[in-house]
């Protein structure tokens, strides 16, 4: 099968690694504001929260290697990972 992908096809790569790029900088967010809270509470929350987006990270990475493995994707003949 393979060939390039056609637009949408690059599209839908590009919201996959953006949405996985936003679990990682929520992640830091939720950090930064941990290590900036005096109340352990907080830090609790902040902490719960880093956990959250992290498996949300894994969720969406796993949905994206099991996208690569789609007959629409698997034969594309440029590097997905490039996208």
């Amino acid at each position: 099968m393979g060939g390039p992908l056609n637009e949408k096809q690059k599209r839908l790569l590009f919201l996959f690694k953006k949405a996985i790029e936003n679990e990682e900088g929520a992640q830091q967010m939720y950090a930064e504001m941990r290590d900036n809270s005096r109340e352990p509470i907080l830090k609790s929350v902040f902490e719960q929260l880093i956990r959250e987006e992290r498996d949300h990270e894994e969720s969406l990475r796993n949905k994206y290697a099991e996208l690569r493995q789609t007959d629409e994707f698997k034969d594309a003949d440029q590097d997905l990972d490039a996208v």
